[in-house]
């Protein structure tokens, strides 16, 4: 019953006296016998609140309130009966890496590496963070690259990195802690060489962007650009103009005359070598 459980918590939580009417809703109050209707919504009295908290404490052994379903199956299984409550993905906990050239991680005290056609799955409890920051570390914005991550050719002076998927769900948060104790000189960050994915790239504020080595090469006609996913961009070109300095300036205005957008997928495919530009951006 995970619906009704985060239906409750966002009720108490958010210190809210009423809900819109909707089936999770009308279930609630059919079993609890609570809630009053009135119109579309269904109004609750201090007592009823009370009421439903109680409910999700006897029926769950949580207090919606205040206990967290965060953590994964595992953590919630030290809560309750049902692991099943946790609103985390299965897999969404761990990280995603792996190691190119001499580079390696150390996991609970082992030294790992990983072979051509595999990815490491880690738990990021179980990944020596000090020991990570002595290797280069790049990462890669697309999971679906993961497993090409040997097709990447990445610069001379990140031959040697540390791969790890950016993230989408629980891991975010991991990675976001990993990046914060990251030396900029040893980070490197791989987007779509379009405005919104180098826009993005100097929304990270540190480390390098990774980008074609020879971008002038580039062009309307190059078979795998996509002109019209560069014209819905416009916005981001916009912004990437007001902020991009140096070298990545040039290549925002390349990008615009020629209506560049290119994958990360296309660049790795196509064995695109790649070179890094140190993040900086224009004063606002």
């Amino acid at each position: 019953m995970p619906a009704e459980i985060a239906a409750i918590e966002r009720l108490l939580r958010g210190g809210k006296s009423s809900v819109r009417r909707g089936k999770v809703w009308d279930q609630i109050c059919a079993e609890t016998g609570v809630g009053q209707v009135v119109g579309k919504e269904i109004h609750f009295t201090p007592e009823e609140r009370q009421r439903l908290r109680e409910y999700a404490k006897a029926e769950h052994g949580l207090d919606p309130q205040y206990d967290s379903r965060a953590g994964g199956r595992m953590a919630m299984a030290s809560h309750n009966a049902s692991e099943k409550l946790s609103p985390d993905s299965v897999f969404g906990e761990l990280l995603v890496l792996a190691t190119a050239g001499s580079a390696n991680v150390r996991v609970s005290g082992e030294d790992v590496t990983t072979p051509l056609g595999s990815v490491l799955s880690v738990r990021s409890d179980c990944l020596d963070v000090e020991y990570l920051q002595t290797q280069n570390l790049v990462i890669i914005e697309n999971g679906g690259l993961m497993p090409y991550w040997a097709d990447l050719k990445l610069p001379a002076s990140f031959t040697n990195s540390v791969i790890l998927y950016r993230g989408h769900r629980e891991n975010v948060r991991a990675v976001a802690e990993l990046v914060s104790n990251q030396s900029s000189d040893k980070l490197a960050w791989f987007f779509d060489f379009d405005p919104s994915g180098q826009s993005l790239a100097l929304d990270q504020g540190k480390g390098s962007t990774l980008v074609p080595a020879d971008w002038p090469e580039l062009g309307r006609h190059t078979p795998f650009n996509q002109p019209k996913v560069h014209r819905n961009q416009s916005v981001a070109l916009k912004r990437l103009k007001g902020r991009a300095t140096g070298e990545l300036f040039a290549i925002t205005e390349h990008m615009a005359r020629e209506e560049l957008a290119v994958m990360q997928e296309h660049l790795v495919r196509r064995n695109v070598r790649l070179m890094e530009l140190t993040i900086t951006c224009k004063r606002i």
